[in-house]
């Protein structure tokens, strides 16, 4: 029997314990072990998906005879280090690697990295299989569909990949038992949790540029049988997997297929505990119907927020990228629909993204938080496969890219293509953007200014990012100002494209806490003279909006506060349709926060609420 060796090193960001099943090359092994003569030939002899000390991974090898790797953008340098490692000291043994960061059309792969004897491009089943019996003498390897062979470091390219035709003939790495020895080896370790990978579909009928989603695995969506998804999830739930990642492009694209997985989902939660938190890719023409399901599984606790997927409220990026079959109008309606079930509502904006300009950012920006939607901004990453990475494309439209070290790197750097200016935002004004998010989504994410840029856009016709505007180049000059030395630690990541401190999700936990809590006054006096400054006339009502804006925050520990204002205020500014009446006015706002749990730690206490958009208090109000 030849020994085969199979490695999908798992997603880790620092600091993290969540390691992934190794479900690519689960699915890949166990399609090709259905077929006897490879049953009777081969033995999966190691599954490897933690990264680890290579060397030490290699010592304990024993004699392997096909190595296959999985490579995305969290471990390619990884793999390839590892392969090379493999090679050095079993030069016989056949390396393969697949994966969605094996390149296509890369005519020099091979010269510069002799060691990788095959590449398998798009779905890896049916390549795999066949490269697997070409290695006994059982196929021409040649004749094996969908892969690149290492001729004496020149490429010999087969004809194209060749689907598997019914995903039912694909058995399940979890109902097959191949990670039964995963689960009683880490599960329940104290320093990692395994989290569960699952496929309900397989495919994408959509070809976004900067995507590789659609070209590799084709425009034809295609279905795994409801039988084994509810199979899978049970094996999750009796094996108390917390955490399941499912990879569909557009989860709820089979709407009544859909919805019964989703009440599926929720039965087995509801019998067993398990498993805890469904994570999808929603539906890219994201409906009604989806936000329904969104909304059964938020009230069941088994999804933090429904995600809708745009990247981009202005029309010329959205057409620049193949986007257009989601607009900003539908994006509007997504959103009304879910006020009326009572779920908020998040999505993905690319920062570097063609024919996107400073001013048209802000203002979708802008478009999103009055909607009330929660901003997630990530830079634009340039994969491997997708169209944006052509150089035709580039070239149109001016993209500028630079390699930056990874905040995957564990034990290898690993490197990404990050675009860093284009045509229509220069390197210089895309560092003023990411500085201009960060402040407008930590001030407003957080509850800071959020009253205070309403009332002056509809009270003196101030547009809410030209108040960020204001707020930024303030606390980029004033140096006596609370916001500058973040803002020039800030300015520094930008300028050297350190973006693993502005991903979306990571909070600055020290400004948060020194504008918040010790600084507080101060912070908010710098907010009324910027926010003064930009009204042409004196405003008696200001100093009122500024003392409900700091009170209406919550914080831990918090007494309850009466204000009295001349008006219907608050109304007023959070009531798009609401007239202003002068009338005296009583509110009374009180903590509504579980305090027991935080301890008296309000950056602990503060980003709690931002994750689970909970940083408004009761108000209450009076008339007198």
């Amino acid at each position: 029997m030849k020994n085969v060796y199979l490695s999908q090193m798992s997603l880790e960001l620092p600091g993290s314990k969540y390691y992934y099943f190794p479900y690519s090359v689960g699915v890949v092994w166990c399609y090709a072990n259905a077929d006897p003569v490879i049953n009777n030939n081969y033995q999966l002899k190691g599954l490897y998906f933690i990264k680890e000390d290579i060397d030490t991974i290699v010592d304990n090898m024993e004699d392997p005879a096909v190595l296959g790797l999985s490579s995305y953008i969290w471990n390619t340098n990884y793999n390839e280090e590892f392969a090379r490692k493999v090679k050095a000291r079993w030069p016989e043994c056949k390396i393969v690697i697949g994966g969605a960061n094996v390149p296509d059309t890369d005519i020099m792969y091979f010269e510069n990295k002799p060691y990788i004897d095959y590449l398998i491009h798009q779905e890896g089943e049916i390549s795999f299989s066949g490269l697997l019996k070409s290695f006994i003498g059982e196929q021409d390897e040649t004749q094996v569909p969908g892969i690149s062979i290492n001729q004496n470091g020149k490429r010999i390219t087969t004809g194209s990949s060749v689907r598997v035709s019914d995903l039912t003939d694909v058995p399940s790495p979890y109902l097959t038992g191949l990670f039964d020895d995963i689960v009683k080896k880490y599960h329940g370790r104290s320093d990692m949790t395994l989290n569960g990978i699952i496929e309900t579909n397989r495919g994408c009928p959509f070809m976004c540029t900067f995507c590789d989603w659609g070209g590799t695995t084709f425009s034809k969506v295609k279905k795994f049988d409801i039988t084994r998804i509810e199979a899978e999830v049970k094996w999750f739930a009796e094996n108390k997997i917390e955490y399941i990642n499912n990879t569909d492009a557009n989860f709820g694209i089979f709407k009544e297929r859909d919805m019964a997985i989703t009440d599926m989902l929720i039965a087995t939660k509801q019998k067993y505990g398990f498993p805890e938190i469904f994570d999808t890719n929603w539906n890219k023409n994201n409906n009604q119907v989806t936000v329904e399901m969104a909304s059964k599984l938020l009230n069941a606790g088994m999804m933090r927020r429904f995600t809708a997927s745009l990247q981009s409220m202005n029309p010329d990026v959205l057409k620049a990228i193949k986007r257009t079959n989601l607009n900003g109008d539908q994006l509007d309606n997504i959103v009304d629909d879910a006020r009326k079930i009572g779920i908020s509502v998040s999505t993905e904006m690319i920062v570097g993204l063609p024919e996107e300009t400073y001013e048209s950012w802000k203002s979708g920006i802008c478009h999103l938080l009055k909607d009330g939607f929660i901003v997630e901004s990530f830079p634009l990453s340039l994969l491997q496969n997708s169209e944006m990475n052509i150089p035709a494309y580039k070239k149109q439209y001016g993209l500028v890219t630079k390699s930056v070290k990874s905040y995957f790197s564990n034990h290898v750097d690993e490197w990404q293509d990050m675009v860093v200016g284009t045509r229509t935002m220069s390197q210089q004004m895309m560092s003023r953007v990411w500085l201009w998010t960060w402040l407008t989504n930590k001030l407003e994410a957080n509850g800071f200014t959020h009253i205070v840029s309403r009332y002056l856009e509809k009270h003196h016709n101030i547009l809410q990012q030209d108040f960020y505007e204001a707020m930024l180049e303030t606390f980029l000059t004033d140096k006596n100002s609370v916001y500058y030395p973040h803002l020039q630690k800030w300015s520094k990541h930008a300028e050297n494209l350190e973006f693993q401190y502005f991903m979306a999700g990571f909070v600055y936990g020290e400004v948060l806490v020194d504008i918040g809590q010790y600084r507080r006054d101060k912070f908010f006096k710098e907010v009324y003279e910027v926010a003064n400054n930009l009204i042409d006339d004196f405003d008696p009502q200001l100093s009122q909006v500024l003392e409900l804006q700091e009170k209406i925050q919550r914080q831990p520990n918090q007494d309850e506060h009466t204000i009295t204002c001349n008006s219907n205020l608050y109304e007023y500014i959070v009531n798009k349709d609401q007239l202003l009446v002068n009338n005296t006015t009583q509110y009374t706002i009180t903590n509504n926060a579980i305090e027991d749990r935080f301890n008296n730690d309000w950056f602990a206490f503060m980003n709690f609420a931002r994750k689970n958009r909970s940083w408004l208090n009761d108000i209450e109000s009076y008339t007198v």
